[in-house]
């Protein structure tokens, strides 16, 4: 096997048939057939980091599930709601008698370290009885959560729950005003 260093990276020109890459001052080409090339870039890890396209649309969620409180009169609607070491961008309460508090915590990433915070803060607080952590990008070991908390990630439409286990205001939300279809529901292995 013949190991080549690329130390630059002067082309990349795609055609029908691949992709060619023209490296090291022009002294190497590479020629990946379409099909190779299809399954680097579908193997390739993606960013962590949330785009603009995935924080607009947690800006969105977040003003059309106010939006859709507001419309169908909730008992309680709270913005800002301090709870232990975190603050619920949302506290939502329907009207009726099985009526469930939900508290809502938007963010960037969800990460493990938000979810124990969040659980912590649920813990402590009687006013609350769910709570979703709502991000942008939410990493697996985030979506592993429990009954009472829940993760959604908008990049891969992923929740711990499934459409028919979440909050009813916030798969409405979802599915009525940003037209999501469905989520991929994680399942956790070590439940």
């Amino acid at each position: 096997m013949q190991e080549v260093r690329v130390e630059s990276l002067e082309k990349m020109e795609l055609s029908g048939d691949g992709m060619r890459l023209s490296a090291n001052s022009g002294s190497l080409d590479i020629v990946f057939p379409k099909e190779i090339w299809d399954r680097i870039l579908a193997s390739a890890p993606a960013s962590e980091e949330p785009d603009a396209a995935e924080l607009e649309e947690l800006a969105e969620l977040k003003d059309q599930l106010k939006a859709f409180a507001q419309e169908h009169s909730f008992k309680t609607i709270l913005e800002g709601v301090r709870c232990g070491a975190l603050e619920y961008d949302l506290v939502l309460r329907p009207a009726g008698l099985f009526a469930v508090t939900t508290g809502y915590h938007f963010a960037p990433m969800v990460g493990p370290d938000l979810i124990e915070k969040l659980a912590s803060s649920l813990e402590e607080d009687e006013s609350v009885e769910q709570a979703y952590a709502i991000g942008a990008v939410a990493r697996p070991d985030a979506l592993a959560a429990d009954d009472d908390l829940q993760a959604l990630s908008i990049r891969g439409r992923r929740c711990s729950a499934s459409r028919f286990e979440m909050a009813p205001e916030l798969w409405h939300t979802l599915h009525e005003r940003l037209g999501w279809e469905n989520v991929e529901a994680f399942v956790n292995e070590e439940r």
